[in-house]
Parts: C-alpha cells; sequence; structure tokens
C-alpha cells in the first residue's frame, strides 16, 4: 500500500498530506496549517551575518584583500582579526578602499586621524589629509608575541543615498591593539573616510606601510541595509 498522507492520533486525528516530490538538499517541510506539507528553502533573516573567515601563516603577499563586497545588501561590515608584518619590522598598519572593477583606490583624497596611547600613559594624535590611505597603527613589531589585533568597521554608500553623503559614508571607524618593535603595547582608537563621489566603492584592502602581510586570522561580518 503505498500513500503520501500521514496519520497522527495521539492527540486527535490529524492526517498530514506529504508533497509529490523529494524536495532539495537543505529544505524543510512546512505546513500550511490545514495539513498540506509542501518543501521550503529556509531564508536567512538575521540581520547581522558571518560573511567569511580565515587563517593563514607566512607571506600573503601586499594586500589582504576583501574585494566586491555586496554593498547593496550590507550597509557596513565588521572585520575582527590579528595580522602581522611578514618580512619587514617596525612598519605600519594601513587601509585603502577597491572600486568594483577591483582595482585599488590610491588617489589622494583619504582623511583619518587616530589616538595611539601608550604603556608610559602617554598619547600622541596622528592624522593625515589628503593623503592615498588611512592610517590604522603606528609601529608594528614582527617578532614572536608582535602583531595587531584589529576591530575594524567598513561602511559603503550606494545609489540609493545622497550624493552628498557619498564623500561622507565611505568610512572606517577601528580599535586597535598591536606590539610595536621593542614589544611594548600599543593601542589605538580612530576614523577616516575617502573624500570623493567620482569612484564606485565595493570592497577595501589591508596593507602594511612596506613588506608583505604575514600570518593572518580574521572573521568578516555584514550589517544588512
Amino acid at each position: 500500500i503505498k500513500t503520501n498522507q500521514l496519520a497522527h492520533t495521539a492527540n486527535g486525528a490529524s492526517v498530514y498530506t506529504l508533497p509529490q516530490t523529494d524536495g532539495s538538499a537543505g529544505q524543510v517541510l512546512k505546513t500550511d496549517g490545514s495539513g498540506n506539507l509542501s518543501w521550503v528553502t529556509i531564508t536567512d533573516t538575521n540581520d547581522y551575518v558571518k560573511i567569511s573567515k580565515a587563517t593563514s601563516t607566512g607571506s600573503a603577499g601586499q594586500y589582504l584583500d576583501f574585494a566586491n563586497l555586496d554593498i547593496t545588501t550590507y550597509k557596513f561590515f565588521d572585520l575582527i582579526g590579528y595580522s602581522n608584518p611578514h618580512d619587514v619590522d617596525a612598519t605600519n598598519l594601513r587601509l585603502r578602499f577597491r572600486t568594483s572593477s577591483n582595482s585599488v583606490a590610491d588617489g589622494s583624497v583619504y582623511s583619518y586621524a587616530f589616538n595611539e596611547k601608550k604603556h608610559s600613559v602617554t598619547s600622541n594624535c596622528v592624522t593625515g589629509e589628503d593623503s592615498d590611505k588611512i592610517q590604522l597603527t603606528g609601529s608594528v613589531g614582527n617578532a614572536t608575541g608582535e602583531g595587531v589585533y584589529l576591530n575594524l568597521r567598513v561602511s559603503f554608500a550606494d545609489s540609493s543615498d545622497p550624493t552628498n553623503a557619498t564623500y561622507i559614508m565611505n568610512a572606517a571607524t577601528w580599535q586597535a591593539t598591536y606590539r610595536e618593535q621593542g614589544n611594548d603595547g600599543r593601542h589605538a582608537t580612530g576614523e577616516g573616510h575617502y573624500y570623493s563621489a567620482a569612484d564606485n566603492l565595493s570592497g577595501f584592502s589591508l596593507y602594511h606601510q612596506s613588506g608583505n602581510m604575514g600570518d593572518y586570522s580574521y572573521c568578516l561580518y555584514g550589517m544588512k541595509r
């Protein structure tokens, strides 16, 4: 005997009608409230989503790239992770945006500022205007136990935003904890933006002042618009 119905009588005479197909991998059965079951694909309804994670050791090349991000779906991205310089000691960590054609946006249109605090209870402010990058840290060492932990938020303007907003909304805010080349602790908080509406930005890259990126470990999250 073949049937496409399931009967449930433990708490009443309920009958469920099964779909005629096998469905696709990952789908689940959904009821319409009248005993009819159908296959459905579960849709992620969370606004804050983990997009990717990665870990690597050794040289990662000049840039650690996050290119062609889905800025139509996501308003900003959070990057939380660690990196260190691979082959050059005492070099600072930097950020550049990337265009939709996956080229580095290195025009002199960046503005940034961060405050660096030291273990000696002193601090200094580092700023840049009409720069070709956003500087994120002071000097970072590459010896054992050195490097930088970064908590970075990068936001993007899209075609739905007013043109004037585009000058400000392609921006970054961050907190960084790092060890410099003498293994002294440093802590930085900062903000920066890309002051131009001429380029279609859709990604960003991290790199050091000189040399290549070394070991890294990160998670990238996105907040939906």
